[in-house]
């Protein structure tokens, strides 16, 4: 029985639960950690644009994004210092692995991170790193702080990432402080009001046991439910349970120990105090627990936070009124040890002055409220810092390497935004790259922005070469250069005309000379074909010729022998032989003669030689007519030079055969062959220098109509090289003719001698002697005669040869010359055609050539006014270019793996956490959007990321969480306050109380913040934090009075009196809980995180207005509310009585 009635029960099941609790409590500085991350709704655009980077992938998913810092501080970096720099760089790289580095970006690897990741002064670089989440924050902290140490440089790891961290490792740093400061203060505030140590130590026991079960089960929930947590959790539920906590125990304590004083023993006045306290205590607790409870129908993950101590509330709350039991029960009067003297409950001074001077002017008592606490409702300005790394010491190395980025680069640089195009096609083309393009350059020209990155202007300037007015400069100097040699072109074409017209006239001329040439071929090739037939038949007679003289000359030889022999020997048979002889040399003689005279005085060369003199006139009339044709003929002269050497080879050819049927000797083939060659090499000479006396003037106009002449060119070549060799042949002839008249005339008058003196040699034996001498010296005139005639035989013959073959040379010659002439007529008639042709086409060429040249100036000065026209700015990106090694990196960086995610990098000129930063990033978004419509990226989503762009959402949807929850909380606590004082005015008084309170300390504490903390904003979530804790914590105490005031009996007291007096009675309690609160917020001021300073100060700041505005003004407005005017002094007296 006594152990029910002791309540052992609830302290051995509070002992199981503080055990368990303790056990399943999870690693917190972990979940803190994990959890320190603001969450904002989904459509958010700064949550979108996280959701399109996480799956940008060139290994850059489920990264956090590092910066290594590099500082020279003592001014720019030396060889040395790059050289220690690169030795680092160099080592991330080969640990990429071990330190979890998907990609890093260093400044030296193009021209565009060396412009953006070294400062201008050369005293700061950086390195951008994609850290795998495998492993959490703090350990990639401490791992790549100790990879980047440089010697010489000083290094630092930070980001946004890391400074989260840093900044969630200064929370519980700060709420280590703040739990011990609280706990001391506490139990000192409890010994002054307790004058006990027994007290204080069951308040903070009873209150930590209520602590410890709450935060396990909400550190539980967090773990296995995802139940709302953040940086603020685990502080808020140190500060409002112990706070609250203490109160409420300070409440129980009070009424047990004012039992005890009115003479009921433990158990009764335990059980009392559970009893009417106990019902202060829960309906203070629920307003609060409603006003907790709220915040979990918060949208936004920080407020939605703060549901966590609405846990601890209801736990406080059953802690409290068992657990106590167990200690009010057992230990009785002991409790307040050394304490003898248990007196009532005790009136506070100052409230009573406050309620019965209300309640005597309570108009003026308004009046005066409002008149104190207006000035801070109208000057206050809800101008925040949402900058979170304001809520991190200076001292802290991830915001010094911050500070020092923020200081050698742009104030945006450290934490540039990033604006995100995600289409449903691929991006890399030229028409999606323009519309890029065109949108950089708008964001660029944005008011606030510093530098814009993109695809196209990846070192965050143009590309000049990618521009239309670029290309078009180019095109107008190629247009130029068209136009100068059009120019030239029409010169050209003029003097082309003029040309043309005098061809024309050489054309008719050649056409003239070409017809007289071709009649002359043809008398050339009957003459040569009759004096081919000729020289055949003296052929044929000089053999015969040459055969008789050689046996002439053998008969002389034998007669002169025998004549020789007879006139030595003088025998009659020689005379015999001799009369014998003498009339076959007679008739041999006259057979001679008779030979010599039927083939003619003398061979007939002169008529061949006049007709190859008439030819080669003509060949020379024609020759002169072609000298018009000139460098055109130069082209022949090769070929007419080729035939003619292959007609004299021919000729040579014929002469060796000749010469080795004549049985010459070698010396004698030797000789004949010079001559034969010297002759050839002369006939070869002259061919040429006429040729090309004939063809040199031709050539300079008739260029173009070389192919034509050509064969008639070699024609005439041909045939004036065949003419000179008939007529060396000829010459030679005519030096036979007279050889052979001198033989004929030597023949002749052997025949008359032989004729006078062998008829009589039969009878003139006589005179034998005589004509023996004259016969040998006529043998001796006839054997030189004879020998004469030999040679000049043999010469013919050896000629003969030669004019025969040269006159078939000539002949067919002559038969090509006709040919070539027939070809040559219809080529100068063609030419000629074409000439005139040309000649009057030539003048519209020179025309169109003009027009052209004026159209192009007319396309140039207009191109001209394009490329300096703004239309000109344009982007144009050739294919070869967009898919070439150069432009890859700019692709690679820029735009997804799957290209259908790019990305333009904003650097503001301002700090991003700044308000017109984050303006500017929602202006931008919005001009993004506009920007793209109605083009092929019209349907693209369009989202800003980065610290400007996220703080905005945050000041947006906070803002917006602020009034829905604070609407919320109000209406609950509201209804809650009905519930409790049965009144609809009474929970508007109190509300209304606690407003006024609030905004009033907000304004006094911006005050403070600028004067002690050079603070000019108060934190951004100070208003809300400040909101729930003086609102939802400040209602305890109008539940306190208003609990009291209905304890009052009504019958007895009018409602006047009832609030008057329990103004008295509760405000030591109020004061006391108050000051323990405040107190116990003051503990947070230490933390040195200025979020938690500022609430605190501002509770403190609302709970001493609170307490002084409180009694006001529910005495005067109850007073106001009811007709109790002039009853107190009346009740007053009769209680004297």
């Amino acid at each position: 029985m006594r152990f029910i009635k002791n309540h052992v029960g609830s302290l051995i099941a509070w002992i199981l639960i503080v055990v368990i609790s303790i056990f399943m409590l999870p690693n917190v500085n972990q979940l803190t950690r994990e959890h320190s991350t603001i969450s904002l709704p989904a459509n958010v655009q700064s949550e979108v644009a996280s959701t399109i980077g996480n799956h940008w992938g060139h290994h850059q998913n489920n990264t956090y994004q590092v910066v290594a810092v590099f500082n020279n501080q003592d001014g720019a970096m030396s060889k040395s210092d790059q050289k220690s720099v690169n030795q680092t760089i160099r080592y991330l790289k080969r640990h990429k692995s071990e330190l979890g580095i998907k990609s890093m970006l260093t400044p030296y690897e193009n021209s565009a991170t060396k412009k953006n990741l070294i400062s201008k002064d050369k005293t700061t670089e950086l390195v951008q790193l994609n850290v795998s989440k495998k492993k959490s924050v703090s350990n990639i902290n401490k791992q790549l702080t100790k990879a980047v140490k440089t010697d010489g440089i000083r290094t630092y790891i930070t980001g946004a990432d890391i400074l989260q961290d840093d900044f969630s490792g200064a929370i519980q740093e700060g709420i280590k402080k703040t739990e011990v400061i609280s706990v001391i203060f506490i139990f000192i505030v409890l010994i002054l009001v307790f004058r006990s140590p027994i007290v204080p130590l069951i308040s903070l026991l009873t209150v930590g046991v209520s602590f410890i079960t709450a935060f396990s089960i909400v550190t539980n929930l967090v773990k296995n439910f995802n139940f709302p947590f953040s940086n603020f959790t685990q502080v808020f539920m140190v500060i409002v349970l112990f706070g609250i906590g203490t109160d409420y125990n300070i409440l129980l304590y009070d009424r047990f120990k004012a039992n005890l004083g009115n003479g009921m023993d433990k158990f009764e006045a335990a059980k009392n105090a559970q009893w009417n306290a106990g019902k202060t205590i829960l309906m203070s607790g629920s307003s609060i627990l409603i006003g907790f409870s709220a915040l979990g129908l918060a949208r936004f993950s920080v407020y939605k936070s703060a549901a966590g101590v609405a846990v601890g509330v209801a736990v406080l709350l059953i802690v409290l009124l068992t657990l106590n039991m167990f200690f009010m029960t057992t230990m009785g009067k002991t409790m307040f040890w050394p304490v003898k003297t248990f007196n009532g409950e005790s009136e506070s001074p100052f409230w009573r002055f406050l309620s019965k001077h209300s309640l005597a002017h309570p108009i003026i008592a308004l009046v005066l409220v409002l008149a104190a606490l207006s000035p801070f409702y109208f000057t206050y300005q809800n101008k925040l810092n949402y900058d979170d790394t304001a809520e991190i010491a200076d001292s802290t190395p991830s915001k010094q390497g911050f500070l020092i980025v923020q200081k050698h680069f742009s104030k945006g640089t450290a934490e540039p935004a990033t604006l995100y195009i995600k289409s449903n096609h691929t991006l890399d083309n030229e028409k999606d790259l323009k519309l890029i393009d065109q949108l950089t350059e708008q964001i660029k020209h944005t008011k606030g922005v510093k530098t814009v990155a993109s695809v196209t202007q990846p070192s965050g300037s143009k590309i000049k070469k990618l521009y239309v007015n670029s290309q078009m400069k180019t095109v107008n100097n190629g247009v130029s250069t068209a136009r100068n040699g059009l120019g030239k072109l029409s010169a050209g074409s003029q003097q082309m005309t003029n040309g043309l017209n005098s061809a024309a006239t050489g054309t008719n001329q050649l056409n003239s000379g070409i017809n007289s040439a071709a009649t002359g071929a043809n008398q050339l090739t009957s003459g040569l074909a009759q004096l081919s037939s000729g020289g055949n038949q003296m052929t044929n007679g000089l053999n015969q010729l040459s055969a008789g003289s050689q046996q002439l000359v053998n008969g002389m030889n034998l007669m002169s022998q025998q004549l020789s022999s007879q006139l030595t020997g003088a025998n009659a048979s020689q005379l015999q032989q001799l009369e014998s002889g003498l009339p076959q040399i007679n008739n041999g003689i006259q057979q001679l003669n008779s030979a010599l005279q039927s083939a003619g005085t003398s061979i007939d060369t002169t008529g061949i030689q006049s007709n190859l003199q008439n030819v080669a006139s003509q060949a020379q009339i024609i020759g002169s007519q072609l000298e018009q044709a000139g460098n055109t003929l130069k082209s022949i002269q090769g070929s007419a030079g080729s035939s003619s050497s292959a007609s004299l080879d021919s000729v040579m050819t014929q002469f060796k055969a000749a010469e080795s049927q004549a049985n010459l000797n070698d010396q004698q083939k030797a000789v004949m062959e010079g001559a034969m060659q010297q002759i050839l090499s002369g006939i070869q000479s002259q061919i040429a220098s006429q040729t090309n006396s004939q063809t040199s003037e031709l050539a300079s106009q008739l260029q173009s109509v070389a192919q034509n002449l050509q064969t008639a060119g070699n024609a005439d070549k041909s045939l004036a090289g065949s003419l000179q060799n008939v007529a060396g042949s000829a010459s030679s002839l005519q030096n036979l003719n007279t050889q052979v008249a001198t033989l004929k005339a030597q023949v002749a008058q052997l025949a008359q001698a032989s004729n006078v003196a062998l008829p009589g040699a039969v009878s003139a034996l006589q005179q034998l002697t005589s004509g023996l001498n004259q016969i040998q010296s006529a043998l001796g005139q006839g054997t030189n005669a004879l020998g004469q005639l030999n040679t000049g035989i043999n010469k013919l013959a050896a000629a003969s040869p030669q004019l025969s073959n040269g006159i078939n040379s000539a002949y067919s010659g002559s038969q090509q010359l006709s040919a070539g002439m027939g070809q040559l007529s219809a080529g100068s008639l063609q030419l000629n055609t074409g000439i005139n042709k040309l000649a009057q086409s030539s003048p519209q060429i020179t025309n169109g050539l003009n027009q052209l040249n004026s159209g192009l100036g007319e396309g140039q000065s207009y191109l001209t006014g394009l490329q300096k026209s703004a239309a000109a700015e344009t982007f144009y990106i050739p294919k070869s270019v967009l898919h070439s090694n150069t432009f890859k990196p700019a692709i690679d960086n820029y735009m997804s793996s799957n290209r259908k995610i790019t990305k333009i990098t904003i650097v503001f000129d301002t700090n991003p956490s700044d308000e017109k930063a984050t303006k500017d990033a929602e202006n931008i978004s919005n001009m993004a959007r506009k920007s793209l419509k109605g083009t092929a990226l019209s349907n693209a989503t369009v989202a800003m990321g980065g610290q400007s762009s996220r703080i905005n959402d945050i000041k947006n949807t906070a803002s917006g969480d602020f009034v829905r929850t604070a609407a919320i909380m109000l209406i609950g606590i509201g209804i809650a306050l009905m519930l409790i004082t049965h009144s609809l005015l009474q929970p508007v008084y109190i509300l209304g109380s606690l407003l006024l309170a609030y905004i009033s300390s907000l304004s006094i504490n911006h005050w403070l913040v600028g004067i002690f903390m050079h603070r000019s904003m108060l934190a951004w979530n100070t208003p809300f934090f400040s909101f729930i804790m003086l609102i939802a914590l400040g209602v305890d105490y109008s539940i306190f009075l208003m609990t009291r005031y209905r304890e009052i009996d009504e019958n007895k007291y009018l409602p006047g009196e009832r609030i008057y007096y329990a103004c008295a009675i509760i405000g030591t309690v109020v004061i006391s809980a108050a000051i323990i609160l405040s107190g116990t917020f003051a503990a947070l001021i230490p933390s040195g995180i200025p979020t938690l300073i500022e609430v605190a100060m501002t509770v403190i700041v609302g709970l001493i207005i609170l307490v002084i505005i409180l009694p006001i003004v529910m005495t005067s407005t109850i007073y106001l509310s009811y007709p109790i005017r002039n009853h107190v002094k009346d009740n007053q007296n009769k209680r004297k009585d």
